[in-house]
């Protein structure tokens, strides 16, 4: 048997909402996820990418991640990982956890499905790892999880490593994985890329979201106060799994108040008896939204009184008058087809440079420029 600790979407050096404490914040996770893997006596880590939260981190990011990586090292322990959408360079250039691959840390799947194997008791576990890949590279990715289904089939246990939007977690905009795609023949398929965790057990391969160590937006927050985040911790041996969460206890509450002028501060106060449980150490971070008229500053003088909680700057909506929408005009794509509807091929066009812009800067240029060397030869 072998025990793994799988981690995701850690961020480290993210800075939301422009702050130092945040940023520590990021850090404070991580460091309690690496804690339990030591505690636990785990024999790997598994992570499914977005490591850092930029391509290129900060040296801070890096070093808090080489103190984690040396206490994982000299606690034996050594971690398998992939690149997210956070992590894959902009240009030709090295990933920053490459760096660290003298202290146990295996990067896999850059460009294409790789494998490592773990020696257990009595059997061999293979990890494979397909890096991010959107873009240009996502019509590539069908190919390469049939492959690492194939090399799977070899092995008793097995463990994928993928960073994706599967469909059914992600809006259908975002999608890039159909689960009729996903490989059959792992154990566990241990997924990266949507922040909020999901555990499906009963079914083979097991599929896991880990989710993210800590909240990157408010879209989060409703997830998190009904599952907190955490890291999954799972027994391996001769295709059996058996999967644990362990709640992160260091993270941050974050509350979002949806309120008017006259009822704010008793939801303020409501909210923080509703979830009192989730007081701890670190003060609670509340969004809150007010809507119609307000006395802004009487509400900012009122805000800097509580002192067991932390806003962000509140955010006022004036009322609005309700405006009339077509049916049918939901996601981001349906507006551009309707912009464009005189012209389905422009439409088709800015369709495909808004999706790929998303992903990347670089990959909807590259789409451009071949959309436009078609169009040079017609008249």
């Amino acid at each position: 048997m072998a025990r793994f600790l799988h981690v995701s979407d850690t961020h480290l050096g993210s800075r939301q909402y422009m702050s130092d404490m945040r940023e520590q914040d990021f850090f404070d996770s991580f460091k309690e996820s690496v804690d339990i893997a030591i505690r636990e006596k785990v024999d790997f880590i598994v992570h499914s990418g977005d490591l850092f939260d930029n391509w290129s981190p900060s040296n801070r990011s890096l070093m808090v991640f080489r103190d984690q990586a040396m206490r994982l090292r000299d606690a034996g322990i050594p971690t398998y990982l992939i690149m997210g959408d956070h992590d894959r360079p902009k240009r030709t250039d090295f990933p920053a956890a490459q760096i660290f691959d003298f202290m146990g840390i295996t990067l896999l799947g850059m460009e294409e499905a790789e494998f490592a194997n773990f020696t257990a008791e009595d059997e061999e576990i293979l990890i494979a790892g397909i890096s991010n890949m959107k873009g240009l590279r996502r019509d590539r990715l069908p190919g390469e999880y049939a492959r690492a289904d194939e090399k799977a089939s070899e092995y008793e246990s097995s463990i994928l490593l993928s960073h994706q939007a599967v469909k059914g977690f992600l809006h259908d905009d975002a999608i890039e994985v159909q689960k009729e795609d996903l490989p059959r023949n792992f154990t566990y398929l241990a997924f990266g890329h949507v922040h909020d965790s999901s555990l499906q057990i009963n079914r083979r391969p097991v599929f896991a979201y880990a989710g993210s160590t800590e909240l990157k937006s408010d879209r989060e927050i409703n997830a998190y106060l009904k599952n907190g985040k955490a890291v999954n911790l799972a027994d391996i041996s001769h295709g059996a799994l058996k999967v644990e969460r362990i709640r992160l206890k260091s993270v941050r509450p974050q509350f979002l108040i949806e309120t008017d002028y006259e009822n704010y501060l008793n939801d303020i106060e409501d909210t923080a008896r509703k979830y009192s449980s989730l007081m701890g150490d670190k003060k609670p971070l509340v969004s809150l939204k007010i809507f119609g008229d307000a006395d802004r500053e009487s509400v900012k003088n009122k805000l800097s009184t509580f002192d067991n909680l932390e806003f962000r700057p509140p955010f006022f909506i004036p009322k609005v008058t309700a405006v009339e929408m077509k049916t049918g005009i939901n996601k981001a794509s349906d507006f551009i087809r309707e912009f464009f509807s005189d012209d389905p091929e422009i439409s088709r066009v800015a369709s495909d440079y808004f999706r790929e812009f998303r992903n990347s800067r670089e990959d909807a240029r590259t789409m451009l420029e071949k959309e436009l060397e078609s169009y040079s030869g017609k008249d």
